[in-house]
């Protein structure tokens, strides 16, 4: 008893209620109430009642012992009742409204729904234990959005946008960060997280989220199934994604109490202020979050930042060099032509994918297609429309690339052979005139050599030119009817060149080429002008 009435002091002396002191001790409060007022009547101090003896604490109060009441038998049914309500409560959609309709309903006497929701918050006190949690230096980042979004007001036309606010928090130091983006999509996760990593300039050894889509694509009490996306973010900064468990907000309790922390603090801070646009937000609230890190915590000498910078920052991990960038990804189907389409470019894969499904990871610069769990294809990022990026050691159908490149790989194979080949396919060049038709002669030309050999390849290419028969037709022909024989080089390696055929005779009533040269017109014009003076 003695105990009970100074547990009731100490209550009285820390200024909790009548209805609540008498609610903890179970006791009525008519009952509390006559003790305060002998607290009071006494005139003595709280200290100095706690330490009177038992014997003068009886004298004082005049009464030895507690009234006890028995139970009545509405209570004891309900006691019974109550551990199966408050274990139903778990389910979705259960609250203590329907619960109590339920009991009114098989029980028409029974107590109103004020007594039977106290009945209900008892039993969960005195049955739920909360344990302590021991926090490491550098080991987790508890991160949340904010359940109260921020207003951006458009300056253009006045429309009212709203931002979501994400907070990450180091439990072992209470270091916080915070900042306002669009959405809670992956895109906004990933960006927010990585700007967390930038503040506390180091990356701990686990991100404990809860299990929003954007980072658990599937929950699972054992295993979670990570987001893809968010999974390679981690992975690119060498930490774990441990998400908390379904419906136990405790298991991130820091993260939650610091969302309720930041609303007394950077919400006020920014309250009233008029915001055009996202950065200008987030510049406010990284100026009072500057002032919440640096006040000294409640019971506590030092700030969090103090903190932070004392037992956590040389444990963080350091920062990889470079910063992640999220890859979108499409699943298509190679098309027979060897290729895949996004945003209407073309990129080429090996022809042994054809009809295969491919993953497609890209992202601003690159673009990676995934066959499996194998890279079979790497582009650099093009979005021109209706164009096409490809690769030779694709092997794909048909000819690709600039002719010109080609002619030149053609003629220095020729010129491997010998330089009156590779004479006779520069003068092939020059005369098709077109490069296309060229490279397509000259590869013909040189196919010959299977068929024929070296020497007489050489033979035909040098009576071709002696003949100024220049293709791929005339040089078959050539080889056909064995008119390269005279130039085929003897037993001792000897090549005898015939000899060219005779000039032209001169006679006085053959004028010659010279004659329709455009000077000797005009001199001959000339001559008949002065005749006829």
């Amino acid at each position: 008893m003695i105990a009970k009435l100074k547990n009731i002091l100490r209550c009285y002396a820390v200024g909790m209620g009548i209805k609540e002191t008498a609610n903890t001790f179970h006791i009525s409060r008519n009952t509390v109430r006559k003790y305060v007022r002998l607290f009071i009547s006494s005139g003595k101090p709280t200290d100095q009642l706690l330490e009177l003896t038992e014997e003068q604490l009886r004298d004082m109060f005049g009464c030895t012992e507690f009234r006890h009441r028995e139970p009545s038998q509405r209570q004891l049914e309900l006691d019974a009742l109550i551990p199966d309500y408050v274990a139903r409560l778990s389910r979705k959609g259960m609250t203590v409204r329907k619960l109590f309709n339920e009991y009114r309903e098989g029980h028409p006497d029974g107590f109103q729904e004020s007594v039977f929701k106290r009945t209900v918050r008892q039993y969960r006190f005195h049955t739920t234990v909360v344990g302590h949690v021991e926090h490491y230096a550098a080991d987790q980042m508890y991160i949340d959005f904010a359940g109260d979004r921020l207003a951006v007001v458009d300056e253009m036309t006045g429309e009212v946008k709203k931002a979501e606010v994400f907070v990450a928090i180091l439990p072992f130091s209470h270091y916080t960060y915070c900042e306002a983006v669009w959405s809670q999509r992956k895109e906004d996760l990933i960006k927010a997280c990585q700007n967390a990593f930038q503040y506390f300039e180091g990356v701990v050894a686990a991100i404990v989220p809860d299990n929003l889509k954007a980072a658990v694509k599937t929950s699972d009490r054992n295993e979670p199934v990570i987001n893809e996306e968010f999974a390679a973010f981690a992975e690119h900064y060498g930490c774990a994604v441990y998400p908390a468990r379904v419906r136990h907000p405790k298991d991130k309790a820091l993260v939650e109490n610091a969302v309720k922390l930041l609303y007394r603090s950077v919400y006020l801070d920014i309250e009233g202020m008029v915001f055009n646009t996202l950065d200008e937000l987030n510049t406010a609230i990284h100026i009072s979050l500057l002032d919440f890190n640096e006040k000294p915590m409640a019971g506590r000498e030092l700030s969090r930042r103090d903190i932070f910078l004392r037992g956590e920052k040389d444990f963080l991990r350091p920062l990889p060099e470079k910063l992640f960038v999220m890859k979108e990804r499409k699943l298509m189907t190679v098309g027979k032509n060897c290729y895949v389409s996004l945003f209407k470019h073309h990129y080429s894969v090996p022809r042994e994918h054809v009809g295969k499904r491919v993953v497609i990871l890209y992202d601003a610069d690159t673009v990676e297609i995934y066959c499996g769990l194998n890279l079979v294809a790497t582009h650099d990022r093009c979005d021109i429309p209706y164009t096409y990026s490809w690769k030779k050691e694709h092997n794909l159908p048909g000819h690709y690339g600039p002719y010109d490149k080609d002619l030149e790989e053609l003629f220095r194979r020729a010129a491997e052979i010998d330089n009156i080949v590779l004479d006779y396919l520069r003068e092939v060049d020059r005369r098709m005139q077109y490069p296309p038709k060229s490279f397509s002669s000259c590869r013909g030309i040189l196919s010959l050599d299977k068929k024929y050999g070296t020497d007489r390849l050489i033979a035909a290419c040098a009576c071709a030119s002696q003949k100024s028969e220049y293709g791929y037709q005339a040089l078959r022909e050539v080889l056909e009817q064995g008119d390269d024989a005279d130039f085929l080089p003897d037993e001792d390696g000897t090549v005898h060149t015939p000899a060219q055929s005779s000039p032209a005779p001169v006679h006085k009533n053959i004028r010659g080429r010279e004659y329709y040269s455009v000077n000797h017109k005009e001199n001959v014009k000339n001559d008949n002008s002065n005749d006829n003076k």
